[in-house]
């Protein structure tokens, strides 16, 4: 049986884990901000906030934008259900547009028709780590005054036009997830990367939020 996925986990990670297990913090101590200044760095983006799934990640995201009860936002059907149940939690509708058969992502060809006066968002996914062609979704948000969030959640590492997904060259915000069928996995988790100060401000309320919840 071939199995869905298959993490890699060496000697210098356990020998990682043990010394946080051994330190004075488990939860949101150094290593949390260790972590999103290296993530920020290695993608090229001014900011990085970790969150404890791709969901919650996806959630904030869309929270700091300000997605609203009758928005709407565009993404693709081929994706984990998280990317469209986020903004169902926030009472917005998510507009399915057909995928390309080669990449399995989202078809661009076809988005400007979905767009009505309620889309506020536009959600490319970078399919199994293939890139989105973003620089068409950045134009194609800028003439309708849309927002765009890229769910990298396959796609750390990845490169489009010699930048890297998560520079956010080409969108407000993008999101990584490191569960265990991801690139790298802390277990579960989540990142959202930005360049934008007053997004990465909400993001910082929105996690605190969910910090005192627990």
């Amino acid at each position: 049986m071939i199995p869905y996925s298959r993490q890699y986990i060496d000697d210098e990670d356990i020998r990682a884990v043990i010394e946080v297990l051994k330190s004075d913090f488990i939860t949101q101590g150094p290593k949390i901000s260790e972590f999103e200044k290296s993530l920020a760095n290695y993608c090229g983006s001014r900011y990085a906030v970790v969150f404890n799934s791709g969901t919650s990640a996806l959630h904030a995201a869309y929270f700091s934008i300000g997605l609203e009860k009758n928005d709407e936002f565009i993404t693709s059907p081929i994706t984990f259900v998280a990317t469209a149940n986020a903004g169902l939690y926030l009472g917005a509708k998510p507009v399915f547009v057909d995928v390309e058969p080669d990449t399995g992502n989202i078809d661009i060809s076809k988005i400007e028709q979905n767009i009505t006066n309620r889309t506020k968002l536009l959600v490319p996914v970078h399919y199994a780590g293939h890139p989105v062609d973003l620089e068409k979704i950045y134009d194609i948000a800028q003439k309708y005054n849309l927002y765009v969030v890229e769910d990298a959640s396959h796609a750390l590492g990845a490169e489009y036009r010699g930048s890297k997904i998560g520079e956010c060259k080409y969108s407000d915000m993008t999101v990584f997830s490191f569960h265990p069928v991801e690139p790298i996995t802390t277990g579960d988790g989540a990142a959202v990367l930005t360049n934008n100060d007053e997004l990465y401000k909400k993001m910082k309320i929105f996690h605190s939020q969910l910090i005192r919840k627990k």
